[in-house]
């Protein structure tokens, strides 16, 4: 048997896509899907079902994926190990946001991917949400870190952590008395929010409740420059961000965080990518973030 044909198999099995196997194999997906058909020819079983939508496996197919499987990461350990003995290896294109710095997952990520893979060179693309999802969908990017509500349409998206919208008080406000502040609390009150055209979505979801319940959104366009916004921050002002920035805020601000109650539900990290299988760095960091995913889940 030829043992190229079960690598093959091995990557198709892994993907349940003829199209990400071939992109990730570097080869044309008509020819891939002939070799499969070769191995279940000589086999004499069928390994895969396939339809127009969706590949599945075989109970012929998981049995043989179990055996296949060590061979198929052992080829990626030497592709690794060639790349390193020629001196490069490649480079990770990767979206964060601006206030990525403060999300303690991305980091982790990141720095676990550069010890596994330290000959990589790892691109920061600096951006809010719409610019990112729309650089992974045009393949400008490899993968992304977005923050939505809901999973984005039209990429593959695997949620890594979540937070809440804290609302930066100055002390002694009355709200400080409510554990979470619900849209209501905030009629004849003004809000600091981040520019509408930053993300539209996010931003109707977020503080529409805010303006319907009679508070009134300022838009700051350098919302997370908390030193420049420490004198001119008036008392009344109330200032909106995620989780993840709000400590820091309210540190360099002398105010008190709360959350906002957000009737959609909690607001996420999203490590995105197009549907098209992307190259060896970007799949490392995606089976990284699923593994850690699984292990919080």
């Amino acid at each position: 048997m030829d043992i190229r044909l079960v690598l093959h198999f091995g990557v198709v099995a892994e993907e349940l896509s003829f199209t990400r196997a071939a992109a990730r194999l570097g080869v044309a997906q008509p020819w891939l899907s002939t070799r499969i058909r070769q191995l279940e020819a000589q086999l004499g079983v069928p390994l895969l079902l396939r339809s127009t939508r969706r590949v599945e496996l075989t109970e012929e197919g998981r049995a043989l994926l179990a055996r296949a499987r060590p061979l198929v990461e052992a080829a990626q350990g030497v592709d690794e190990l060639a790349a390193t003995l020629r001196g490069g290896s490649g480079r990770l294109r990767l979206g964060t946001p601006p206030y990525g710095a403060h999300i303690p997952v991305t980091n982790s990520l990141i720095e676990a991917f550069r010890r596994h893979w330290p000959s990589v060179s790892v691109e920061l693309d600096i951006g809010w949400t719409p610019v990112l999802l729309e650089r992974a969908r045009q393949g400008v990017l490899d993968l992304a870190f977005t923050v939505a509500v809901a999973p984005p349409a039209g990429l593959e998206a695997l949620a890594l952590a979540q937070t809440t919208q804290e609302l930066i008080l100055a002390p002694g406000d009355p709200l400080l008395a409510l554990p979470e502040i619900p849209p209501a609390a905030l009629a004849g009150r003004k809000v600091a929010v981040f520019t509408r055209g930053l993300n539209p979505e996010l931003s109707r979801a977020l503080f529409e409740p805010v303006v319907e319940a009679g508070g009134t959104l300022v838009e700051i366009p350098d919302i997370l420059d908390f030193r420049q916004m420490r004198e001119g921050f008036g008392a009344e002002l109330i200032l909106a961000l995620f989780g993840w920035v709000a400590p820091e805020a309210a540190r360099q601000t002398g105010r008190v965080t709360r959350p906002l109650a957000l009737a959609g539900g909690p607001l996420r990290l999203y490590l995105v990518r197009g549907q098209e299988m992307p190259r060896d760095p970007a799949r490392h960091l995606w089976e990284l973030a699923s593994t850690q995913a699984s292990a919080k889940a």
